[in-house]
């Protein structure tokens, strides 16, 4: 009897060892990424609304980008504030390499299987709770990437997200549509080491504009059978006081970079991701 209760507790701790490594190896772990610029009015809502996100499994990979104000020490002195160092990693850079070149630097070295979620350094999350709507979308195996929905602070526009047409799918025709797949922008790190180099590139360089549509295009042309998944839901704030936003500085310079990265041959969709 009592080799029998010995043996049948071993095989109830077994199971749930094997239940607890199991669930381990499905579960979503997310790459919170922060790219910023002289964001010293934002930087710390925007680290925090990061930081405060009540789903476990997470990073932060923050790039300060060679700002010329407070933004890298007010970051830092936060982070440390909050006993957050080992939860996220703060990039300095000693030159400015603009957004395209640092989303480049960053994802290659993510896990494949990474989750990342990109953030304004002058953004912020809605509430602590984005995290774990993302997971449960991302528990369903399908979906390779997500997009949609955000709020604009000073409330002086709209969003404009909205699902693609089933056409544009079909036809994998996301250059010659409408840009609708903006914040909140996630997706799997493997499906950015999808895309290739040089194609990254205008003139010689990483793009200086539009790098969000640089790495947005080819993702949603290579899940475009099915792994794309919009969510109508709020799950970001965006930012349109700040000075600097690229809408701002230079609208003509970066209509030039959507457009040349338009007329570029669209990718094949994947078949698999892993």
């Amino acid at each position: 009897m009592f080799l029998r209760l010995c043996l049948c507790i071993v095989g109830i701790l077994s199971s749930s060892a094997a239940f607890c490594s199991h669930h381990k190896s499905d579960r979503i772990e997310f790459v919170i990424l922060i790219t910023s610029y002289n964001n010293e009015k934002w930087c710390i809502g925007n680290v925090e609304s990061c930081l405060n996100q009540k789903y476990p499994y997470f990073t932060v990979y923050y790039i300060n980008d060679c700002s010329t104000d407070r933004t890298g020490e007010l970051v830092e002195r936060y982070v440390a504030s909050r006993g957050m160092k080992k939860k996220c990693k703060i990039i300095h850079n000693p030159t400015r390499r603009l957004q395209c070149a640092n989303f480049y630097s960053a994802i290659s070295t993510f896990d494949p299987k990474k989750v990342v979620v990109v953030v304004d350094g002058d953004d912020r999350l809605p509430h602590p709770y984005v995290l774990q709507r993302l997971a449960e979308v991302y528990s369903d195996k399908s979906v390779w990437t997500t997009y949609g929905n955000y709020k604009v602070d000073p409330p002086i526009l709209s969003s404009y997200c909205a699902p693609f047409p089933a056409e544009v799918l079909q036809k994998n025709a996301f250059r010659k549509y409408q840009w609708v797949a903006t914040h909140i922008k996630t997706f799997y790190a493997a499906l950015f080491h999808h895309i290739k180099t040089e194609d990254l590139f205008y003139k010689g360089n990483f793009f200086p504009m539009a790098a969000d549509i640089a790495i947005r295009f080819p993702m949603l042309e290579m899940a475009s059978r099915g792994h794309i998944k919009f969510i109508d839901e709020v799950l970001y704030i965006y930012n349109v006081a700040n000075s600097i936003n690229e809408f701002k500085v230079n609208r003509d310079f970066a209509r030039e970079c959507e457009m040349y990265i338009r007329a570029m041959p669209p990718y094949e969709p994947l078949e698999a991701l892993f």
